[in-house]
This record gives structure tokens, C-alpha cells and sequence, in this order.
């Protein structure tokens, strides 16, 4: 008999986790476990709570109850900043000041990369995305679906562990 493979922490796990605004429960006791390297889509009706565990995961949010864990690291009451996860927002969510190429540079810049690797990373995943031709754009000059791969490119830069769409 082969010998047993060893544990591996799930990428995301959620135990028991519970939201609630005052008197409304927005997500009751979810139980979850995503490995590293799987795709997993939350589906359900408007209103369901799907949007409010993407928040609680990506640390915009802070469950009531339960934990969050992350390459089994409990990060539950860490903020978003220092979880290794990004995140893709309905709405795009560009700084619209900025040119196309200063918003996918954005996070490395936070994260104090240093100014050669930053420009190498934004214009690999610019040509990744087919929009180095736009990096000194603004996103209000851009098609809906090139606002989405900046959007996109401005996650992936990152290089996280976590991406949530």
C-alpha cells in the first residue's frame, strides 16, 4: 500500500462562518474548502450573501463568527492589505486619474517594490493583456471590456495567492 500523501492546508477554508448586519444574517454558517490550484464559482440568487464572502475573504469585510484561513493561516480578523488575495470588482474599481499603466502599478507600489521590477511587471502583464498600447490611457477612455482586463492585469500583477472574481 502506497504511503498516505501529506496534508495540504486548503487555499481557502471557511469554518461556521457567519455575517450579520444588525438583525439581518447575510451569510449563515458556511463551511468551505478550496484547494490550491482550483477554480470555484459561488452561485446563488441576488441577495444570497455570495458578494459578502467574497468581502469576508478578501478582508473587507469581518465575519461575526467562524474563521477564515488561508493557506491554512487564520487571517479572519487580518485586514486586506496584509492577506495575500486580490481581487476583481464588479464595477472595475480604477482610480480614473490615473493612466492605465499607474493603476496596474498601483499594488506593487504599495507593497514598496522597487521601481525597476514594478515597470518590468506591469509591462509583462500589459502585453499579457494586449494593452500596451493603452498604458498612458485613462480608464474613462477605454471600452468596458478593455477597463476589464486593466482591472485584471492591475490583480494578476500581484501575483496572489488568492484571485477572486
Amino acid at each position: 500500500m502506497p504511503p498516505a500523501a501529506p496534508a495540504v492546508a486548503a487555499a481557502v477554508r471557511l469554518e461556521g462562518i457567519r455575517k450579520t448586519f444588525g438583525d439581518v444574517v447575510a451569510v449563515a454558517g458556511v463551511d468551505l474548502d478550496v484547494k490550491a490550484g482550483e477554480f470555484f464559482s459561488l452561485l446563488g440568487p441576488s441577495g444570497c450573501g455570495k458578494t459578502t464572502c467574497l468581502r469576508m475573504i478578501a478582508g473587507f469585510e469581518e465575519p461575526t463568527a467562524g474563521r477564515i484561513l488561508l493557506q491554512g493561516r487564520d487571517v479572519s480578523r487580518q485586514p486586506a492589505y496584509l492577506r495575500d488575495v486580490n481581487t476583481v470588482f464588479q464595477d472595475y474599481a480604477l482610480f480614473p486619474h490615473m493612466t492605465v499603466g499607474a493603476n496596474v502599478e498601483y499594488g506593487l507600489k504599495v507593497k514598496g517594490i522597487g521601481r525597476g521590477e514594478r515597470r518590468a511587471r506591469v509591462q509583462e502583464m500589459l502585453q499579457m493583456m494586449r494593452l500596451e498600447r493603452l498604458d498612458r490611457r485613462k480608464p474613462g477612455e477605454l471600452s468596458g471590456g478593455q477597463r476589464q482586463r486593466v482591472a485584471l492585469a492591475r490583480a494578476l500583477v500581484n501575483q496572489p495567492r488568492v484571485l477572486l472574481l
